[in-house]
C-alpha cells in the first residue's frame, strides 16, 4: 500500500473537507495518509481519526521547503486539494502529484505546470471553466472529470418528533483573504439576527457549526444561548446533517453538494465570501436555491467574475461590510429568513430540485476519483 501525503489550501473548510472525503476512502483502501497543513484546513483535518500523522505546517511559510526537502521523498504520492505550494514542491522533488480541483470554474489563471502533473481530478459542479488556459483542457491523458465527490450518508431512523436544524458557516475565514473580527463579522451578525429576529422554537434543537474562532466567540457572547455551538469534524458534520430536518447554510460548494446528495432540504444564508456570491448566483440559475437570501436582493448586484481574484474578494468584502452594519437590512433579511424556515411545505420541492441537479452532474464522483488515483498508483508500480 502507498504512503500518501495530503494537503489542502488554507481557505475556510471547503478544500479541506473535499480532501478529507477522498483521503478517508483511500485510508479504507489500506493506504497510509499523512496530513500537512495549517489554519482552518488543519482545524478540520485534526478532527478526523484516520490519519497516520498530522503535521501542522504552513505550506506557504518559509519552513515548508525545508520540511519537503527532508520528508517529502519518503512518500509515494501527494494529493493536493488546490494547494499550489505543496504540489509545486512535490513536482520539483519528483514525487507524483494528484491535483484535486473542485473549483476549476473559479480560477482566473493557474500555473502552466498544473497541466503536467501526474493526475488532475476536476469535480463537475457549477459554472464553466475559463477558456484558453492549458490547465483547463479536458483532452489530456492525465485529466479526469468526475461528478460530485461526496460520501454517501444514509438517513438514520430518527424519532417521529425529532426536528433538528443544522446551521453551517463553514470555516468562516481564510488566511490572507479575510479574517473574522478584522475584515468581517458576518457569521456573528447572522447569529445575532437568529437570536433577535427569528423564532426557531419549532425546532427540537439548533446546532450552529463553523470554524474554531467563530465557535469560541459565539460561546463567549451568548453563554446562555438555546443553540449549541460546535466546530464539527467532517464525519460528525455528516452525521448531524443526516439527522437534520433542514440544513441552513452559507452558499459554499462542498456542504450543499453533500446535503443535496443526501436529500436534505437546503436553505441558503447570504454569502460570506466572494466565491459564495458567485455560487449562489449559479445555484439560483440552476433552480436549487429557491429558499435563499442574497446580497443582491438588497444591494446593487456585483459582476465579480470579470475581476481578478484579489479584486473579487476586496469588492465583495466592501459590500458585505455595508450589509453587516445596516440595522434595517438585518431586520429585512431576518424576516426573509424566518419566512423560509417556516415554509416547510416547500421543502419537498427543494429536495426534488436538488436531486435532479445532482443527477445532471453525475453521481459516483468519489468512486471515480478514488479509482483514478488507484490507477495512477498501479501505473507507478506502487
Amino acid at each position: 500500500m502507498a504512503r500518501i501525503i495530503a494537503t489542502a489550501e488554507n481557505f475556510a473548510f471547503g478544500p479541506a473537507g473535499k480532501l478529507i472525503t477522498v483521503a478517508e476512502r483511500l485510508s479504507q483502501q489500506g493506504h497510509q495518509l499523512t496530513f500537512v497543513g495549517y489554519g482552518t484546513a488543519f482545524q478540520l483535518a485534526r478532527r478526523s481519526g484516520f490519519w497516520e500523522e498530522l503535521v501542522e505546517r504552513d505550506t506557504d511559510g518559509e519552513s515548508f521547503g525545508r520540511y519537503c526537502q527532508n520528508s517529502l521523498r519518503g512518500f509515494d504520492l501527494l494529493v493536493s486539494c488546490v494547494d499550489r505550494s505543496s504540489a509545486e514542491e512535490a513536482k520539483r522533488l519528483g514525487v507524483p502529484v494528484v491535483w484535486l480541483d473542485p473549483l476549476s470554474w473559479w480560477w482566473d489563471e493557474l500555473p502552466n505546470w498544473v497541466s503536467d502533473l501526474d493526475l488532475r481530478i476536476t469535480q463537475r459542479s457549477i459554472g464553466s471553466e475559463p477558456a484558453g488556459h492549458p490547465s483547463h483542457q479536458h483532452n489530456s491523458r492525465n485529466h479526469v472529470v468526475v461528478g460530485p465527490i461526496v460520501e454517501s450518508i444514509p438517513r438514520p431512523d430518527t424519532p417521529p418528533n425529532a426536528v433538528d436544524l443544522l446551521v453551517n458557516f463553514g470555516g468562516g475565514e481564510a488566511a490572507g483573504w479575510y479574517e473574522l473580527g478584522k475584515d468581517t463579522n458576518y457569521p456573528l451578525v447572522v447569529v445575532e439576527v437568529l437570536h433577535s429576529h427569528v423564532d426557531l422554537n419549532r425546532f427540537s434543537s439548533v446546532t450552529i457549526t463553523g470554524g474554531e474562532r467563530f465557535v469560541s466567540e459565539c460561546s463567549r457572547q451568548w453563554p446562555d444561548s438555546p443553540y449549541s455551538f460546535d466546530c464539527l469534524g467532517h464525519e460528525e458534520f455528516l452525521t448531524r446533517l443526516a439527522s437534520s430536518c433542514a440544513f441552513l447554510t452559507v452558499p459554499g460548494l462542498e456542504a450543499p453538494l453533500e446535503a443535496w446528495s443526501a436529500d436534505i432540504p437546503t436553505l441558503f444564508l447570504p454569502p460570506s465570501n466572494s466565491s459564495q456570491y458567485v455560487q449562489l448566483d449559479e445555484y439560483r440559475r440552476q433552480g436549487v436555491a429557491a429558499a435563499s437570501i442574497h446580497l443582491r436582493d438588497h444591494l446593487p448586484g456585483l459582476d465579480l467574475m470579470r475581476l481578478p481574484l484579489r479584486d473579487r474578494s476586496a469588492r465583495f468584502l466592501q459590500q458585505l461590510t455595508r450589509f453587516e452594519v445596516d440595522p434595517e437590512l438585518r431586520r429585512s433579511w431576518g424576516r426573509q429568513l424566518e419566512a423560509m424556515l417556516n415554509d416547510s411545505d416547500s421543502w419537498p420541492q427543494l429536495v426534488s430540485d436538488a436531486h435532479a441537479f445532482i443527477e445532471r452532474l453525475g453521481r459516483n464522483g468519489l468512486d471515480d476519483c478514488v479509482e483514478a488515483i488507484e490507477a495512477l498508483l498501479r501505473r507507478k508500480g506502487i
